[in-house]
């Protein structure tokens, strides 16, 4: 009898009982990154721009790469490589490209990641922005 109770009780407690408030994570593979396209006033997109990303507190932010070789314009503005830097809550992040005649493209974005941490997520940001 005293046997039958011990596992009733063993069973309860691996069924009732979580460890921890922590969420169960389960995380892709893939490696993500928040982007933007610059473009020149006839939607021409450019290459080899001097990219400045800071976040709203000041510190510098650099992705694992800056601008991807298989898209013509496309630069990266956070990748997962910054998950551990990120929270929940929104970080205000400013993007800024020139190039070499003093020409600039800027805007603002929104980040955050996960309660697991896997990915970064953008919540407000354009696609698109064009050097003037």
């Amino acid at each position: 009898m005293k046997s039958l109770i011990l596992i009733f009780v063993i069973v309860f407690l691996f069924t009732h009982c979580k460890s921890n408030n922590q969420p169960e994570c389960f995380c892709t593979e893939e490696f993500r990154s928040i982007t933007v396209t610059v473009v020149d006033s006839l939607n021409n997109p450019i290459d080899s721009l001097d990219v400045d990303i800071v976040d709203e507190f000041g510190r510098r932010i650099s992705p694992s790469s800056k601008q991807f070789p298989y898209q013509s314009g496309l630069y990266v503005v956070i990748d997962d490589s910054y998950v551990n830097y990120l929270s929940t809550e929104p970080l205000l992040i400013y993007f800024t490209a020139t190039d070499s005649i003093g020409r600039r493209a800027y805007s603002l974005f929104l980040v955050n990641t996960d309660e697991c941490k896997c990915h970064v997520q953008k919540i407000s940001g354009p696609n698109k922005i064009v050097l003037k």
